[in-house]
């Protein structure tokens, strides 16, 4: 209808002022842009001559060409736009070249050559992190590793960064849950000083009072910002609620921690860090002997045992009970439900990971299908398996719109259900299946990516091959398995529910009551299990 009306409007006014209206050409958008312009130039040029022929003529011819007009052809649909396109055929994974090797000194090095470019990353790994800090001093290992690459005892925080600097050398060193790493890169001509350097503060860090108390003083700071949103607090909390606050990865770091830390702890922490026991992992343009030459030659005088991975008991059974915090004027509410999950080494791992891609790790999920797009709770929802050393939870999380609190959560409840007794269609399956075929070799894509994937499977003591036959097992995998898998893993009346946000805001289609009120009825009617509901403060203790 639209061009219909602007090609007789075009033929009025070009005939009105005396211009010749030319047929639109056919063209990829009906051809209108060109007769259009003709018309416009026509009316432009020619007003005058068709004001001096007659009103009357000008407008009978007009009205004449209008009708012998024809419109354009409208193109409702390009026919390439109504079929899906056909991928590409799914490229073979073939795990990468591993170099294994032991230095003199016990550090076992893995080696994944690269000649893209003249760059080498390396990344050493340490069985220790925040599960080995003591009760009551959580935060041990991340404040202290910070510390330690703060510089040398020859050179402080400032002339540290200059030197890195002076070579295009990056050091860092991050503490992990269970592993902590030191992380270097430099170009391939740069490695000499790279390693001089880290041996420079393996032998003798700086570990400097001045440097301690800014950390601390930053995590403080940090600490009191997670409290004050809902986000923070729940991301805080949630673990101590699913692992249990007296298990190692259930920790929640207040200020008394902090303030119990002392730099003699950071001084006696540091001094673990030994090579026998380690991991060095590297990936750049280096070969196997070049490389053995420079760190024999840097590292040789570095000796002693590295620490030994603890080994954790599992996640206790839940206990089916809601928490909730309240955040005077949030603007959300965050909701997480969770429980434990499987081992990462579990023999029905593909199943398990297409289950929760198809329930709520991917945008189409049913998750974020039901609570986004059908309901319009939430902007977003995700679920998935958090895997550690010593086993996994399951976590659906959501920042929704707080008068929709309960109800957002019910809608969870259900999907659970369904998602556990119910297959899930041929297209979910496809979908997330074929999804996850084809974007595997981008986990290949660089040497670092490469790095990385291969240092996971190390840290679960999988094989380094295990990527070898990853594409047939996952290809295999059937609606059957996924239904087995979900009925297995997802608990539907017995997880652990964390709300953080203002709970004293009214609930929708709850009759006037509050988001609490709200919570109450499901907490009574044992949507999530019997544990009732539990009010917490932002550190997570109860609320009298």
């Amino acid at each position: 209808m639209k061009t219909t009306i602007l090609l007789v409007w075009s033929a009025l006014g070009a005939a009105a002022c005396g211009g010749k209206v030319n047929k639109p050409d056919a063209g990829p958008v009906g051809g209108l842009s060109r007769p259009a312009t003709q018309a416009t130039q026509a009316m432009g040029a020619e007003q005058d001559a068709a004001a001096d022929a007659g009103n009357a003529t000008a407008a009978a011819d007009a009205n004449e060409q209008a009708e012998d007009a024809t419109p354009a052809e409208v193109v409702t649909a390009e026919d390439f736009r109504s079929v899906r396109p056909t991928p590409r055929a799914m490229a073979a994974v073939k795990t990468p070249s591993v170099e294994r090797f032991t230095l003199a000194n016990g550090l076992e090095v893995f080696l994944v050559p690269s000649t893209a470019l003249p760059t080498v990353s390396m990344s050493f790994d340490f069985d220790v992190g925040t599960v080995d800090d003591p009760a009551d001093k959580i935060g041990l290992a991340s404040v202290c590793f910070d510390l330690f690459s703060e510089g040398t005892e020859r050179l402080d925080k400032i002339a540290w960064s200059e030197a890195l600097a002076d070579h295009a050398i990056g050091i860092s060193s991050p503490a992990g849950t269970e592993t902590s790493s030191i992380n270097v890169s430099s170009l391939v001509s740069e490695l000499g000083p790279a390693l001089d350097l880290l041996a420079e503060l393996l032998a003798s860090p700086g570990m400097r009072k001045l440097d301690f108390d800014r950390i601390i003083a930053d995590r403080k700071a940090a600490l009191s910002q997670s409290r004050a949103t809902a986000n923070g607090v729940a991301g805080r909390l949630f673990g101590a609620l699913v692992w249990g606050k007296d298990h190692p990865y259930g920790s929640i770091l207040v200020d008394e921690h902090l303030a119990a830390i002392t730099l003699a702890d950071c001084k006696a922490w540091v001094a673990q860090l030994k090579p026998a026991g380690a991991r060095l992992w590297v990936a750049g343009k280096v070969t196997r002997a070049s490389l053995t030459e420079a760190l024999e030659a840097r590292l040789g005088r570095w000796t002693g045992a590295a620490p030994k991975a603890r080994t954790l008991s599992p996640a206790p059974a839940p206990s089916g009970t809601i928490y909730a915090v309240q955040i005077d004027g949030a603007v959300q509410s965050m909701v997480l439900v969770g429980h434990p999950g499987p081992s990462r080494l579990a023999e029905d791992y593909e199943a398990t990971y297409l289950m929760a891609m198809i329930f709520g790790g991917s945008f189409s999920s049913r998750l974020n299908m039901n609570l986004r797009e059908a309901h319009g709770y939430a902007y977003g929802c995700r679920g998935g398996f958090s895997y550690r050393r010593g086993g996994s939870h399951w976590s659906v999380s959501a920042s929704v719109e707080t008068s929709t609190t309960a109800l957002a959560l019910r809608e969870i409840a259900n999907e659970t259900k369904t998602m556990r007794t119910t297959a899930p269609s041929g297209e979910e399956l496809h979908r997330e299946r074929d999804g996850a075929l084809l974007a595997l070799p981008a986990r290949f894509a660089t040497a670092s990516d490469r790095l990385e994937a291969l240092r996971s499977l190390a840290f679960f003591a999988l094989p380094l091959d295990w990527y070898d036959g990853y594409q047939t097992r996952l290809g295999a995998v059937e609606a059957a398995a996924v239904e087995k898998a979900a009925s297995a893993f997802l608990m539907s009346a017995s997880g652990v529910v964390l709300v953080v946000g203002d709970l004293t805001k009214p609930a929708k289609d709850a009759g006037g009551a509050s988001v609490l009120d709200a919570l109450k009825v499901l907490a009574d009617e044992k949507v999530f299990g019997a544990g009732g509901l539990v009010l917490l403060d932002v550190d997570g203790r109860p609320r009298l």
